[in-house]
């Protein structure tokens, strides 16, 4: 399939759908190897990943697959969040694959920017990364230091373009400002049908100083597949179970109006849930292209027929009314705030059980 492209700044121009690697290390690597050709061979032209999937599982899976294929798409990764210093607010508390407890921490200083870069150079087995973000804003360090050391690396050949990842509106702009003669090109946020945070502010920023937007779980975690219905039961130490988007008061309202809006519409044009709900994606002003995941080649081939979908504005209209009756998403703030409170109540009950060990 020959997907459109779009651009995103004067050196970048992937397709409207970009391969999302978070997944990749899961396989063999002659099995990621021949996935990742797959889905290139679809019409794919751009993958996107970062040091923290894997906790750098991703990149060195995909850095390899990309040697055996001899293919070389864009690669978009990003730099800010370390495990293995005490720099930083804490973002989050999870494990590696390994089961190793993991701190991740946001880290925007220029010392560790450079880091990052170089270090996902070499997993990746790459001279130059073709998009660099910035996952976090740390705000314990100037977004100025943050975005020049990657100004820096621009200049040095090291990195082609800028952009950042999860930013407010305001940091957007302070990012842009950062960057001097330089542009920022990217903003990538999750968006989508049932995560319209986005629209409160951000998007209209990345718009004003000529970012474009890269918009991730666009599928809102499988819920707009139909993958999610409210029988569904989920194991106490699986994350979906404490997110009030997955409760089954909200999965009965979702899986209402993926039957009787998304999914009925989707038949007229002959494509299935997923596709339209990312055609919807493509149809809003200022995004330049839908992140999506795939563990196999038909699954990412029905995400690429979104591309060949055009809505009128009634059928948009129909869906942004059906869904807008849905709880309101929350922001990026509001949501890295939740993530944490979880994060840092499970911390401080280890921290008593460990205490109520040594001093009974």
């Amino acid at each position: 399939m020959r997907l459109p492209r779009r651009a995103l700044g004067p050196s970048l121009e992937p397709t409207v759908v970009v391969l999302g690697a978070m997944g990749f290390g899961s396989r063999s690597p002659e099995a990621e190897s021949r996935h990742l050709q797959d889905c290139l061979t679809l019409g794919v032209g751009a993958v996107d990943t970062a040091p923290l999937y894997g906790f750098g599982q991703s990149e060195r899976a995909l850095g390899d697959a990309l040697r055996r294929s001899g293919l070389r798409p864009e690669v978009y990764t990003k730099v800010g969040l370390r495990w293995d210093d005490t720099h930083g607010d804490v973002l989050f508390v999870g494990r590696d694959p390994d089961g190793v407890e993991r701190v991740v921490r946001r880290d925007g200083r220029p010392e560790q920017v450079r880091r990052d870069v170089l270090a996902s150079c070499e997993r990746l087995g790459l001279e130059r990364l073709d998009l660099v973000q910035v996952h976090h804003r740390d705000y314990q360090v100037p977004v100025d230091e943050t975005l020049g050391a990657l100004a820096d690396l621009v200049r040095e050949g090291r990195v082609r373009a800028v952009g950042v990842s999860n930013f407010e509106a305001e940091d957007v702009r302070a990012a842009a400002r950062a960057l001097g003669d330089l542009p920022l090109v990217s903003l990538q946020s999750p968006y989508s049908l049932l995560d319209r945070g986005v629209e409160r502010g951000p998007l209209a920023a990345a718009r004003s100083v000529g970012a474009g937007l890269l918009a991730y779980s666009p599928l809102a975690q499988g819920l707009l597949t139909g993958a999610h219905g409210p029988g569904r039961r989920y194991d106490a130490d699986d994350w979906r179970a404490s997110t009030p988007l997955f409760s089954v008061k909200s999965r009965r309202a979702i899986a209402e109006a993926v039957n009787d809006t998304l999914r009925p519409l989707a038949s007229e044009h002959e494509v299935g849930p997923a596709a339209l709900a990312l055609a919807w994606l493509l149809h809003r002003d200022g995004v330049t292209a839908v992140i999506a995941g795939a563990s196999r080649p038909s699954q990412l081939e029905e995400s690429l027929r979104a591309a060949t979908v055009s809505l009128s504005a009634a059928e948009l209209a129909r869906l942004e009314a059906r869904f807008g009756l849905l709880p309101p998403s929350p922001s990026v703030a509001e949501r890295v705030r939740t993530r944490l409170r979880g994060r840092l109540g499970a911390v401080r009950r280890r921290v008593r059980g460990l205490i109520d060990r040594v001093l009974p």
